[in-house]
């Protein structure tokens, strides 16, 4: 059984939080990977990552990218590289 992918959203709900996180929702429906998205708009939650800009991607415990919004490629590259997928 697959595991889903743990993806979170560090952000305090910004114009670039927001897209983050479509764009994230959007390549994980279009790509039909397992994945369970949560964003985090508390700062003392977001500290915990040691992020010290926003908007940033976590994928299984590992922060991607902070303080832009990532390229769709981008995002697709991390999630099949965490779960394993060749391509």
């Amino acid at each position: 059984m697959e595991m889903d992918i743990e993806i979170k959203i560090l952000g305090p709900g910004c114009k670039k939080c927001i897209q983050v996180a479509e764009v994230v929702r959007q390549v994980v429906e279009e790509y039909g990977l397992p994945a369970q998205v949560e964003e985090i708009a508390g700062l003392d939650k977001i500290a915990e990552f040691g992020v010290l800009s926003t908007p940033a991607v976590v994928i299984g415990g590992d922060v991607k990218c902070s303080g832009r919004v990532p390229e769709r490629h981008e995002i697709l590259q991390w999630l099949q590289k965490y779960q394993g997928t060749p391509e």
